[in-house]
């Protein structure tokens, strides 16, 4: 009886002094080798992958949850959130200095840079930058939330003649 992984070399047909002969295993050195450094070549991209995605999904904080990291809170970059104080706008040249004040608190930031086009008071902000020991917030990067609802014009309003009234104030 012949076995998958054993050949018999037979001098003659039929003859019973027929000689077994090794035959190659399927499973080869090269295979492998070659599943191996894909297995490591998977997890090198996994690896990458988690890396990369952990980095850039920062959290932002409020100005309380800031607050209340205490002396960690100036050893390391962090972002906050919130809406721009009225009335605490102040530019000079290419410095700016402003307050966020979200429900859990007001936070002086100074920012250095060029300001989003949408940047006012009220409009909601990201700042990432370093807390110092002062309490005001150095800002390294401004991001200017887009509001998240656009609404049309009522029928028969002329844009022009809208964008008149509201930048006076009137609606």
């Amino acid at each position: 009886m012949k076995s998958q992984d054993t050949e018999f070399l037979d001098a003659e047909a039929g003859s019973s002094d027929a000689t077994p002969i090794k035959r190659k295993s399927r499973t080869s050195p090269t295979i492998i080798k070659l599943g191996a450094a894909g297995v490591l070549l998977a997890f090198a991209i996994g690896y990458l992958v988690f890396n990369a995605t952990r980095s850039s999904a920062v959290y932002y904080l409020t100005v309380q949850e800031l607050r209340d990291m205490g002396d960690k809170a100036h050893t390391q970059q962090v972002r906050v959130s919130g809406p721009v104080a009225a009335g605490s706008i102040a530019k000079n040249g290419a410095d700016v200095s402003f307050s966020i004040d979200d429900t859990t608190g007001v936070m002086p930031v100074t920012y250095r840079g060029i300001v989003p086009d949408i940047f006012q008071e009220s409009i909601n902000v990201v700042v990432e930058g370093s807390y110092t020991t002062d309490g005001v917030f150095k800002a390294n990067t401004l991001l200017a939330m887009c509001p998240s609802r656009f609404e049309s014009l009522p029928p028969g309003t002329d844009p022009q003649q809208y964008e008149k009234l509201t930048s006076n104030g009137a609606s």
